[in-house]
């Protein structure tokens, strides 16, 4: 018996068919969340039945598949919703807010909770900040705010008493937490070490991180996004239960609000091996993603490991050395894939610098992808030598790329880069050596609003300032392949050729936005303000409609 269209969208379709090219089609039929058919309305009718929606899209509009972010952390978006947030503040504004919620939580009876925030950035505080700052304005609260790059924590005095910071446990970490010329914590943790709060910050009940989630994912679709791979949570717990294991039980009981591929971290490896979890295993929406290692820092705190020295180490003082710092050195690097592949994990490997960046291709080089349908990824790869980019297609490791961040750091990759930094996410170069190129948003690191970076990574600039010098213009791509890289490469990494596509069997995660996202003359300021009029997941309206 022919299977009947529960809904028929008709009009601009852009199916992203095919290898290349927006494979235009009239119309789309959908059944059962899933696509029954493309083409024209005459054949689509004949899949129609009574009940049978039918929706056109206006003029000026065009349906195309949903959005999938290849790098945004899911988790730490829902945690944020009860963070306070530092974003853009010099340091009179960021101490202000923090004072207004330290009294609006004084008034309502609350005197000792943790006040957990996050944005907060070396450059916009005129230097690094300190705990005698904070307990200055909320004096006796404990307070662990996350940089803008979340490579960074700044803590209070009571937070670091607390956390027994300023006892062994914070002397194991070495330089990764800033003392002062006696020796005591001035107030900054560096990487690992912004986790030693965790153990003593209380978590949300299971109900609010559900309704967080909600909130969250509501808000993505409004903006295009139907799903996300989420690298995990800086502070992952072993057993797994806030990420991976909460979205997968959402998923089972029919309530994960947009579709998740979740990674684990090292410290979950045992776990995962444990309870059988592998790359590749879903359930409805949710879907179990790679293994997140780290080989460096990031470039806003000054420790992304690079082949030169900082050019501006002397106004700037790297972390870790001149040429910044590898936080996981290859021999562990191979040590942890290896345990993971042992499971059935693939890896993803975050670098951002050109010598982390070469030395993690070498890993992969040496320890040869396993039999998964994931592919081997590195995440961001900001700075990658000329020598390196030929290799990313050579090796089927997929650059997990993030062009929204050349809006943010541009000038601070000119002070720091120099005259490298037009090698930053070098898009047209990896695509010529036959590597995909997955986009992301790296949120909250960055605004979870996919458009931004769509148009960055067609004019190389801020797309909201006409003015702004182009970072590296030979590697512009065009609209057509920057929609891809935001729709098909996530779902090609992933292994899910059900998803990114709107073609027979796909999965019916479509937007309707203004027809502008087609065109390859966009202005790219609005084509970075686009919204989508509607988005549907599983073929079910989640945002919007007409």
């Amino acid at each position: 018996m022919t299977q009947r269209a529960e809904l028929i969208v008709s009009g601009r379709i852009a199916t992203l068919s095919g290898e290349s090219s927006w494979g235009w089609e009239s119309g789309v039929a959908v059944a059962a969340g899933h696509v029954l058919a493309v083409g024209g309305r005459s054949e689509l009718e004949s899949l129609a039945s009574g009940s049978t929606k039918r929706l056109l899209v206006p003029d000026g509009y065009v349906a195309m598949p949903g959005i999938t972010d290849a790098h945004l952390h899911l988790m730490e978006l829902v945690l944020g919703e009860a963070h306070i947030d530092l974003n853009g503040m010099n340091l009179p504004a960021a101490l202000a807010a923090i004072a207004a919620e330290d009294q609006q939580r004084r008034m309502a009876g609350d005197d000792e909770g943790w006040l957990l925030g996050h944005g907060w950035s070396m450059h916009d505080l005129g230097g690094w900040p300190t705990a005698e700052m904070l307990e200055r304005v909320a004096p006796g609260r404990p307070v662990a705010l996350y940089a803008h790059d979340h490579h960074s924590r700044w803590v209070s005095q009571t937070a670091i008493r607390l956390a027994d910071i300023d006892s062994g446990r914070g002397e194991s970490f070495g330089d990764l937490v800033r003392t002062d010329e006696s020796g005591r914590p001035t107030g900054v943790l560096h990487e690992a070490a912004g986790s030693l709060p965790d153990a003593v910050i209380p978590d949300p009940s299971r109900d609010m991180l559900i309704d967080w989630l909600n909130m969250v994912a509501r808000r993505l679709a409004a903006m295009g996004v139907t799903g996300c791979h989420d690298p995990g949570l800086l502070n992952a717990d072993p057993l797994m239960q806030r990420g991976p294991l909460f979205y997968r039980d959402l998923a089972e009981e029919g309530r994960l609000p947009l579709r998740v591929a979740a990674s684990i971290r090292s410290s979950q490896i045992e776990h995962a091996r444990e309870i059988g979890w592998r790359s590749g295993q879903s359930v409805g929406r949710y879907s179990s993603g790679w293994l997140k290692l780290f080989a460096d820092g990031s470039l806003g705190s000054r420790s992304a490991a690079l082949l030169e020295p900082y050019l501006d180490r002397d106004i700037n003082p790297p972390t870790g050395g001149p040429c910044g710092m590898v936080v996981t050195d290859a021999d562990e690097l191979i040590e942890l894939l290896r345990q993971a592949a042992d499971g059935g994990v693939v890896g993803q490997v975050h670098a951002i610098g050109d010598a982390a960046v070469r030395m993690v291709l070498d890993v992969f080089a040496e320890t040869p992808a396993i039999d998964s349908p994931l592919m081997r990824r590195i995440e961001h790869a900001q700075l990658v030598d000329p020598i390196d980019q030929p290799r990313f297609g050579a090796l089927a490791v997929a650059a997990s790329v993030q062009p929204v961040h050349l809006r943010s750091d541009a000038i601070q990759e000119r002070e720091a880069w120099g005259i490298r930094a037009d090698e930053s996410f070098p898009l047209r170069t990896l695509l010529a050596g036959g590597a995909l190129i997955p986009f992301g948003t790296d949120a909250p690191v960055e605004p979870a609003d996919p458009w931004p970076g769509i148009a960055v990574a067609t004019c190389r600039r801020d797309p909201f300032d006409a003015d702004a010098a182009p970072v590296g213009a030979d590697h512009a791509i065009t609209l057509e392949r920057a929609i891809r890289a935001a729709c098909v490469d996530p779902a090609l990494v992933a292994g899910r050729h059900d998803l990114g596509r709107l073609v027979p069997g796909a999965l019916a995660d479509l937007i309707v936005v203004p027809d502008i996202v087609a065109n390859e003359e966009a202005d790219p300021a609005e084509l970075a303000a686009v919204r989508p009029l509607a988005t549907f997941i599983d073929g079910e309206l989640v945002h919007g409609g007409w």
